[in-house]
């Protein structure tokens, strides 16, 4: 079994280490062997190194180290023996050597009575008001800070307001693509980034249709004034295919027919052919010096001019 070594801290053994490695770094942040959280203990307080089957305390100049009773000279090794005791700041380590019962260093040393004490009863503890400590795991930008800060827990708690204000816009930064796309863009700026094109949509349209229409934006622009863009702008914004007419003997002249809204065969697809939005929808594509006819029939009229 291997050597091992107790860490005490006010009499009460916190852990046991087996001594299994070559070199044993002790410290107070935790890439070392032995973290010993406390500020009287150094980032790199001590270690304890393997030497021909023994092992040897070294003081490494940053705080004061212990063996039993002798306070140790900075980097002078010194041979441990069964049951020596480290004093690391308040932390006590006991040492163990090949031990197959394992016992604190309070049963491993008797400490002889003294006859001379008088039995006090123990004062209460004083009350401490301390303040709640925050919810949650500590910042994450610890992790970009050197070593030693990362046991502060009020820096954890502080960087947590900056990592609040920042995250969303970072997150918002590495998508912003997703922001542009009509898929995908937030429905507050759909009506936005239609005005940008001078396509403006009803606000009255479901969002669907408004999505729809900035997919198309750029094709509706290209075909702008033809038959076909009109022919397509009054589907996506009525979403029915009218009838557009022209008649040779009238230049400059078109007939669109669209299905009556009133008419309940001819609504029951869902459409939104209202006069007032096929009105706005072709006059602004269609040419300006082109004139139209607007026409509602419903269904079973068997009025319809035909096409030619």
């Amino acid at each position: 079994m291997p050597d091992q070594l107790f860490v005490q801290l006010q009499g009460d053994t916190l852990k046991m280490l087996s001594l299994d490695m070559n070199l044993l770094s002790i410290g107070r942040t935790p890439d070392n062997g032995l973290a010993l959280p406390n500020a009287a203990v150094a980032i790199r307080h001590a270690e304890v190194r393997r030497q021909d089957n023994r092992f040897v305390l070294t003081d490494l100049g940053n705080g004061e180290t212990y063996l039993g009773s002798l306070k140790l000279a900075a980097h002078q090794p010194q041979i441990l023996e069964e049951g020596a005791l480290i004093r690391v700041g308040p932390y006590v380590l006991a040492y163990v050597a090949n031990s197959d019962v394992l016992k604190p260093p309070d049963e491993i040393r008797e400490l002889p009575v003294r006859r001379d004490f008088q039995i006090v009863p123990v004062r209460p503890p004083r009350a401490l008001h301390q303040a709640p400590k925050a919810e949650g795991k500590a910042s994450a930008y610890l992790d970009y800070l050197p070593t030693l800060f990362s046991e502060s827990e009020f820096l954890g708690r502080y960087l947590m307001i900056f990592q609040t204000i920042w995250e969303p816009l970072q997150h918002r930064q590495d998508h912003l693509e997703m922001y542009f796309s009509p898929s995908t863009a937030p429905s507050k700026l759909v009506d936005w980034f239609a005005a940008w094109l001078g396509l403006e949509v009803d606000p009255l349209w479901p969002e669907d249709r408004k999505r729809q229409w900035l997919r198309e934006a750029m094709s509706l622009m290209r075909s702008r004034g033809t038959r076909y863009g009109l022919v397509r702008a009054i589907e996506l914004g009525c979403g029915v295919t009218p009838l557009v007419i022209e008649d040779p003997k009238k230049p400059f002249w078109v007939t669109v027919i669209l299905p009556d809204p009133d008419d309940q065969s001819s609504a029951a697809g869902g459409s939104a052919t209202s006069r007032e939005n096929a009105e706005r929808l072709i006059a602004q594509h269609l040419p300006a010096h082109v004139q139209y006819e607007l026409r509602f029939v419903g269904q079973a009229d068997d009025q319809r001019p035909s096409p030619t």
